[in-house]
């Protein structure tokens, strides 16, 4: 144990069980101590103290640690001395620093922080972790400390347990007696507050600086003020960038310009401040627009850079793009159209050498049969532009037995599944309406029919038709 440990006298060589004083790193023993040290005037402080006789420059003990900590400068008469380094005194909280790692006597992790703990019954040195073993989260305060339990099964704090609940100073609401000095609602509402101020002394034009006070209050408002305090600085650069770009509040279509769709969308919380508290009217349609301009972008730069394909396709939008100005398309066409026109590129050459031909045409509508409608348009254009005679052609028997496998998957998927409401209902007879009967129905026209439930199925009335479709029941359907 610690207590037979013994240590070596650094002047007389001798082990002993205690130095009896350190000075400069060299020990000494007590012998050694009353033989070197005697006593005579500090030089520095004037009063008689036991100093080296062979140190003429050495001074007192108190004027030795008359510093600043070492480590990080905190004045002396702003701390307690934690440990006489041989770089000079550090204060309690730098001291652990100073100190050689050991390994802690309950579970062997090394530690620069040993602690022997009174309560629990034994007098080892233990690492942080051990030594607050018994502690947890307090049910009531949601603090981490040592807990008692309670006849309820309860985990509390000895502040929870003991005082109960107390009047919260800020607001005067009952909040259990181990938050303190402030109620967690207060907490969160005093740190948003601060972060807002933080981020206003960042804000140079004072109307923007106003109004975003303004958005962290309207947050703490409809948010709540732990969701505000962790959100508000995520919103801050925001603020900062129409303070750098207008240094006022711009127009929806300003801010569409110059964030972009994408941008504004990650900044919902503020744009729906600036629509209720602003005035800001969102432009659905700009909006919508400028979304299909980033994904035909996108598409665009899917190709190979400099390469044929690359010229085919830029080429083709142009035309789309000569649509869209005359009215005949619209962004969206446009973009369903590009995008297979890039995908049918892709399928003939990755490397975007080469034009697609016939049989290229063929292998991608085998694979994806329902694009097309929306391929013809660039095998047009190829034809007219690069003298192809392209012909989209679908195996429409092929086509129909993929969807049939489709639907299939579908329904046994939806047989399995056990939350069956009635939007579940109407999606389960429409996929069984042209799986089983070849026809195709929406669940908007499903609601103006007649559907009943019989003892072995469903019956649906359509046009003086009667369909028998089966239960939705994974172990009756049986799908070919």
């Amino acid at each position: 144990m610690n207590q037979h440990k013994t240590v070596g006298c650094d002047e007389c060589g001798r082990e002993v069980s205690k130095l009896w004083r350190r000075h400069k790193g060299h020990g000494y023993c007590a012998t050694c101590y009353a033989r070197v040290f005697k006593r005579r005037m500090c030089p520095r402080c004037g009063e008689l103290a036991r100093l080296p006789r062979n140190d003429p420059e050495a001074v007192c003990r108190k004027c030795d640690v008359d510093k600043a900590c070492a480590r990080c400068g905190k004045a002396s008469s702003d701390y307690n001395i934690g440990k006489v380094t041989p770089y000079g005194p550090v204060c309690n909280a730098c001291a652990p620093y100073f100190r050689e790692p050991e390994p802690c006597e309950a579970c062997d992790k090394v530690s620069q922080r040993l602690t022997r703990v009174t309560r629990m019954g034994h007098d080892h040195r233990l690492c942080p972790r051990c030594a607050t073993a018994d502690h947890g989260t307090c049910s009531a305060c949601r603090r981490y400390r040592l807990l008692v339990m309670t006849f309820s099964g309860d985990a509390l704090c000895n502040a929870c347990y003991e005082q109960g609940e107390m009047a919260c100073p800020s607001c005067g609401h009952l909040m259990p007696a181990g938050r303190g000095d402030i109620c967690e609602p207060c907490y969160w509402t005093r740190t948003c507050r601060k972060r807002i101020t933080i981020g206003q002394a960042g804000i140079t034009t004072k109307a923007l600086s106003e109004a975003f006070g303004e958005f962290g209050e309207w947050m703490i408002r409809t948010t709540g003020p732990h969701k505000a305090a962790l959100r508000i600085n995520h919103f801050f650069p925001f603020f900062l960038e129409i303070d750098q770009a207008w240094s006022r509040i711009p127009t929806y279509s300003e801010l569409l310009h110059h964030f972009g769709a994408e941008g504004l969308r990650r900044v919902r919380l503020p744009m729906r401040w600036l629509h209720e508290e602003q005035g800001v009217e969102p432009d659905h349609q700009a909006k919508r627009i400028d979304s299909e301009k980033r994904r035909i972008q996108a598409c665009l730069s899917s190709m190979p850079s400099a390469s044929l394909s690359d010229q085919v396709l830029k080429a083709y939008w142009l035309q789309l793009d000569t649509r869209i100005e005359a009215g005949k398309t619209s962004h969206t066409s446009a973009r369903l159209a590009l995008k297979a026109a890039a995908a049918l590129l892709l399928a003939t050459d990755r490397e975007g050498q080469r034009l697609p031909q016939q049989g290229d045409v063929d292998n991608y509508l085998h694979a994806v049969p329902g694009q097309a409608a929306s391929v013809t348009g660039f095998t047009n254009f190829l034809n007219r532009q690069h003298v192809t005679t392209l012909t989209p052609r679908v195996d429409v028997k092929r086509a129909r037995k993929r969807r049939k496998e489709t639907l299939a998957r579908t329904l046994m998927t939806m047989a399995r599944c056990t939350d069956q409401g009635e939007a579940w209902r109407e999606r389960w007879i429409v996929a069984a309406m042209e799986y089983f009967h070849d026809t195709k129905v929406t669940q908007k026209m499903l609601r103006q029919q007649t559907v009943e439930r019989t003892t072995d199925g469903i019956q649906v009335v359509m046009g003086g038709v009667t369909y028998w479709l089966p239960m939705a029941d994974a172990d009756r359907v049986q799908v070919p």
